[in-house]
């Protein structure tokens, strides 16, 4: 079983790119550590999920490699996955997020096209819809599946770090751009409300001064109209 049918995505792999394309993405994608000339993409692989990260993730990366028409078929799919996943009754909030956070910028970078514009405005809600779940997935890794962390620390010799110790959680997206867009179309109180509930949720861009300078922004605004 290689990787691509771990994530069940061998027939759309098959049916959706040509084999110029595939032969694009197999020989550019290179994960850290695994050799450079074999193809990680249809190598034999464990069953088992490693990590934080999973399926919205892995297309995400793909996107991102692909190149060409290819570019745009990986990202559609990236995300209809995403909102497979978020229809899950377990859902991966580490691995929804990322891959969210790259099919905003795909967009963004792309807003002259007002549909591109919109997906954009759209893909941000969504990220910030599932913001707090995120928020604190992030903030306190999930313990090990099938391993009590009395076990794991038998076997690492030490008391694992992280696992009950609260995280700083990374910057978010969709809070950021989306109140850069609102700020760009007139709607202020609509950037510093968006932006205070990122503050509040610990989110790690620098909303203070974010919402100081749209709070002074609004104010002259105001009073232009006195």
């Amino acid at each position: 079983m290689d990787i691509l049918d771990k994530y069940h995505l061998k027939e759309w792999w098959h049916n959706s790119l040509t084999a110029e394309q595939r032969d694009q993405i197999s020989r550019d994608y290179k994960p850290m550590g695994y050799p450079s000339s074999e193809r990680y993409l249809y190598a034999e692989i464990s069953g088992k999920q490693y990590g934080e990260t999973g399926r919205c993730c892995f297309l995400d990366v793909l996107a991102c490699i692909a190149k060409g028409e290819a570019k745009e078929i990986v990202w559609q799919k990236t995300e209809k996955i995403v909102k497979e996943a978020l229809s899950l009754p377990r859902k991966n909030y580490i691995d929804i997020h990322l891959a969210l956070t790259g099919l905003i910028k795909h967009h963004y970078r792309l807003r002259d096209n007002q549909d591109h514009y919109r997906k954009a405005k759209e893909l941000c809600l969504l990220q910030i819809s599932i913001s707090k779940q995120a928020a604190k997935a992030f903030s306190k890794p999930a313990k090990p599946r099938g391993m009590s962390l009395k076990k794991l620390e038998e076997i690492l010799g030490h008391k694992p770090v992280g696992y009950d110790t609260p995280q700083i959680i990374p910057s978010h997206v969709g809070y950021k751009q989306l109140a850069i867009i609102l700020e760009k179309e007139g709607d202020l109180k609509g950037a510093i409300k968006i932006s205070t509930q990122a503050l509040e949720q610990g989110w790690t861009d620098d909303y203070e001064k974010r919402i100081a300078k749209l709070t002074k922004k609004l104010a002259k605004k105001n009073n232009a109209f006195l």
